[in-house]
């Protein structure tokens, strides 16, 4: 950043005259050169497919009816990673049950 001193203004046209005029002259200047010394920035997102050496497969979950995907790890067959999580499953499998159970005995929704 450069710091330069302050000039007193000119005396010289007012109004859009005067608008006409800086305009005309912030053309003219030429805007410094950055100086980079900085090392360039890394990506923000890094990707590494294959590294773990799972093998990627879908299922249908019985209780859900759901699509998940699994990652399972090809040596022992267990299951590193799945999308939705097993929580997430329940959670859906109980809400399923809990709903028809409740259209069964002719309760009324609380929900507002």
């Amino acid at each position: 950043m450069e710091i330069r001193p302050l000039t007193p203004p000119t005396s010289g046209p007012q109004g859009l005259d005067a608008l006409g005029a800086t305009a005309a002259a912030a053309v003219t200047q030429e805007a410094p050169v950055p100086q980079s010394t900085s090392a360039p920035l890394e990506p923000a997102v890094k990707l590494d497919i294959g590294a773990n050496g799972g093998k990627a497969r879908y299922i249908q979950d019985p209780d859900t009816s759901t699509i998940v995907f699994q990652v399972v790890d090809p040596a022992s067959g267990n299951v590193i990673d799945q999308l939705p999580s097993e929580t997430a499953l329940r959670n859906r499998a109980y809400d399923t049950a809990r709903g028809t159970q409740g259209a069964q005995t002719g309760s009324l929704s609380r929900v507002a």
